[in-house]
Parts: C-alpha cells; sequence; structure tokens
C-alpha cells in the first residue's frame, strides 16, 4: 500500500507539472463564446459586437450595458497591439507608436515568414472572434474603441483601430489586409453604428477544456487501480 501512495504521489507531482508548462500553442487565442481569451496575456476579450454603436462613456458609466461594473475595462493601445501580435499578425509601429499593418497576395515575404494565405487566415479568424461590426460580401471590418497608456502619451487620447480584411478569398490583386490605429479621431460621446469597445478582464487561470478532462480522467482511473488494490488485498 505504502508502494502504490507513493506511486500515486510521483504520478500526481508528474501531472501537476506537465499541466505547469506552457504548452507550444499558448499564443493561441481561445474562442470562449462571447469572450476570447488570450493565454499570453492573460486577458479576457470581450466581442466588439456587444457593445457595438454605443458610445466610450456609455460603456464606461455603465449606461445600456453592465460590463464595467462587472470587472471589464478597455484595453489599452499596448494590450491592443499585443492582441494582433499573438493571433499572428506582425503589426509594426510608426515612430509615434502607432500601429499598423498591410499586406496582400504579391506582398513580398521572407524566409519563414508566413504567407498570405496563412495571413487572411489569422486576421479572418481574429475578426470572427472579436466579431465582424461591417460585414459586406467579401469585405469584412471589425472596429474599436480602446484607452491609451499613460507613457508616453496622453492618457486623455482616445484609440481607434480597424481590422480591414478585402476581397476574402477571392485571391485576387484586390485581396487586402490592413490593421490602422487612430488618434483623436472619435469623440468619447459619439455613437457610432459600426463601432464597438476594446473591453478586457485580467484573469489569472482560466481552465482549458481539454487539459480538465483529461485531468479527471487521470484521476479516475487512479482512484480505480486503489480501489482494485484494496479490494485484491482482503
Amino acid at each position: 500500500m505504502f508502494r502504490f501512495n507513493c506511486a500515486s504521489l510521483a504520478a500526481m507531482a508528474a501531472i501537476s507539472l506537465l499541466l505547469g508548462v506552457p504548452a507550444k500553442a499558448a499564443t493561441v487565442l481561445i474562442d470562449q463564446g462571447d469572450v476570447t481569451y488570450d493565454p499570453s496575456s492573460h486577458l479576457q476579450w470581450l466581442d466588439i459586437t456587444k457593445t457595438q454603436g454605443l458610445s466610450y462613456n456609455d460603456v464606461l458609466t455603465n449606461r445600456s450595458v453592465d460590463y464595467v461594473r462587472h470587472g471589464w475595462r478597455f484595453a489599452t493601445d499596448m494590450e491592443v497591439a499585443g492582441l494582433y501580435h499573438d493571433a499572428g499578425l506582425p503589426i509594426a509601429e510608426y515612430p509615434n507608436a502607432t500601429f499598423f499593418f498591410t499586406s496582400n497576395p504579391s506582398a513580398p515575404t521572407g524566409p519563414g515568414d508566413p504567407t498570405y494565405a496563412e495571413l487572411e487566415h489569422n486576421a479572418f479568424t481574429l475578426g470572427s472572434e472579436l466579431g465582424w461590426t461591417l460585414p459586406s460580401g467579401n469585405d469584412y471590418f471589425t472596429t474599436g474603441l480602446f484607452d491609451i497608456a499613460p507613457n508616453p502619451r496622453n492618457p486623455a487620447t482616445l484609440g481607434l483601430t480597424t481590422l480591414s480584411l478585402l476581397a476574402y478569398l477571392s485571391g485576387g490583386p484586390d485581396s487586402r489586409i490592413d490593421i490602422n490605429e487612430y488618434l483623436d479621431t472619435v469623440g468619447k460621446d459619439d455613437y457610432i453604428r459600426n463601432i464597438g469597445s476594446f473591453l478586457v478582464r485580467d484573469v489569472s487561470i482560466v481552465p482549458v477544456h481539454g487539459q480538465a478532462l483529461s485531468l479527471a480522467a487521470i484521476l479516475l482511473g487512479l482512484t480505480g487501480v486503489n480501489f482494485w488494490r484494496r479490494k485484491q488485498s482482503r
């Protein structure tokens, strides 16, 4: 019995270590329905379509919605940039720290760089998880408001970013992916039908469904073996 207990403890320790090691897919976003989870930042992102058509101050003061009161806050520009990176979209930055990205089927790529088809897939996946605020035929757009980090810019500035996917899957010369950030183009009381808000919630641990099932199966298996051995020893 003592030997089995030691083995059980060793197995459980190994399981704990295994589950504690980040998987290779740790930067892959996880769709959780109305929420997208980013394991790299430990942030949950509320679908932009949940606040579509509401002004910044509407969301901030819980007018018509009730998100801020339940732990949601506006994402900063740096967090939005991190989301794009974690989604597999290699954005760049202007000298004033605003970010941008553009790509088309004929854009040159270096060794090991993602192809346009891969970038298109990443962009469409991200937009679909956050919600398209203006889908139109083969063109897709999603636009959201966010806060500006206190440094190096003025925190009173309001940010706006648009992810555009033009001529999706057509493969023609008009196909293009665009990501842009704009500052002070929308007021905090402005209502725009096709704009939502980037809201995030900090979470320490979000269980991954597959890991939870695997752990449960292992624990049930160990319990069954222990029961069988105790029955045999009687």
